[in-house]
């Protein structure tokens, strides 16, 4: 016999609609799970055909359980529950028991239910009336409203248990985390490229982020900034284990400074900063490169500067997440994650500091290329660049 059992339960969402693959994306999601999860050595997961169960947590660990599996791509539901036996006098006392939480107050609720096992002697809505009628003789303060209920009592009734829960929260969904391969984010500390990142993420791929530091033009804390970033994506690594290359970019930005057509500086700078993200993108296979660009949104982000800029790269995609964001939107999603206060903290980053008084927004390959070649040190400067200054954190 089930006693009650306090359990978190999980729902997959997009999973459930990739055919023959839909194994391959549940055991990376159950893995991902158990990554995340790993600080409460004593809980159990079980995996089911179309849920994951968490169990043997104590109660107050199920708030901090929850944030976390918040943050686990492909998960489309996670539902604090409670799991008992089928047999209708145990479901009805541990249900009745729950609702005594709302007893001292005026509620309106509604009775859902689902009934996997067509064996079972009530259908579903027979189980969600009668369960409506025990709960209004026990609760004179509670009235039914089928339309926008307060509480929704939902009971699900699976093969071996029962099970009811009266929350759902929503989670990140998407695809679990590395499922789509390996991507390489550059990331300043500004609004865009956080955000890209959890779009990524989202969609099921490991993320590993590079930046660029100019010392002492640039401020340590710009720096540290980057890495409070990473550790929210991350959780601190509690959700994967991200690595941050840092390039010390600033003897290529002396270099860059020299250029005959300011107006070309920009673009050049980015051609670089693409340039060896590429290089390490090759030597550390990944999948491909991303950015947090919109389109328009500055004179580098312009269809022609990202024309001239992506021409370096040859055999890499260039993901571009947010291509199509407007600002607002972008703040929204970066609020939504807890990026933003720290991506608005006053520290400027390489990009920001050599940006010229009027930039072209569009720039051609050509004329890029000439005024590079012009630069007769450049080309050295960036094999050493590659070869010394960059760090892996």
């Amino acid at each position: 016999m089930i006693a009650n059992k306090r359990i978190i339960f999980i729902r997959y969402g997009e999973l459930t609609l990739k055919g023959k693959n839909r194994g391959d994306f549940t055991k990376c999601l159950f893995r991902n799970i158990r990554f995340a999860l790993k600080q409460f050595p004593k809980i159990h997961i079980l995996n089911e055909y179309d849920a994951t169960e968490i169990n043997g947590y104590i109660k107050t660990q199920e708030t901090k359980i929850i944030e976390i599996l918040k943050r686990v791509s492909g998960i489309s539901l996670i539902i604090p529950a409670t799991k008992t036996t089928k047999k209708w006098s145990s479901l009805t006392k541990a249900i009745i028991t729950q609702c005594q939480t709302y007893q001292n107050h005026s509620f309106t609720f509604k009775v859902k239910a689902k009934r996997a096992d067509k064996n079972y002697p009530l259908n579903s809505m027979e189980i969600a009336q009668r369960m409506g009628g025990e709960v209004l003789r026990q609760f004179s303060n509670f009235k039914v409203d089928v339309h926008q209920p307060q509480i929704e009592i939902i009971i699900e009734i699976r093969q071996s248990y029962a099970l009811f829960y009266f929350n759902k929260i929503k989670g990140m969904g998407g695809f679990p985390l590395g499922i789509n391969g390996r991507v390489l984010l550059l990331m300043s500390g500004g609004i865009d490229s956080p955000v890209a990142g959890y779009l990524l993420m989202k969609k099921g791929l490991h993320v590993d982020f590079l930046t660029f530091i100019s010392p002492p033009h640039t401020d340590e804390r710009a720096l540290e900034k980057v890495r409070q970033l990473k550790n929210i994506l991350t959780l601190n690594n509690k959700i994967t284990l991200a690595k941050l290359f840092i390039v010390n970019f600033t003897k290529i930005q002396h270099e860059i400074s020299h250029i005959a057509n300011h107006s070309y500086q920009i673009t050049i700078m980015r051609r670089y900063f693409i340039k060896i993200a590429m290089h390490l993108a090759d030597k550390y296979h990944y999948d491909a490169i991303a950015t947090g660009e919109s389109l328009g949104q500055v004179a580098s982000q312009t269809v022609e500067s990202l024309t001239t800029i992506q021409n370096v790269v040859k055999d890499k995609m260039i993901l571009r997440p947010l291509l199509t964001y407007d600002k607002n939107e972008i703040i929204a999603l970066a609020k939504s994650i807890n990026t933003y206060d720290t991506s608005i903290l006053p520290y400027a980053d390489a990009c920001s500091l050599f940006v010229p008084a009027h930039p072209t927004t569009k720039p051609k390959i050509a004329v890029a290329q000439v005024l590079e070649d012009q630069l007769e040190l450049l080309a050295d400067i960036y094999h050493n660049t590659i070869a010394k200054y960059i760090k892996i954190e």
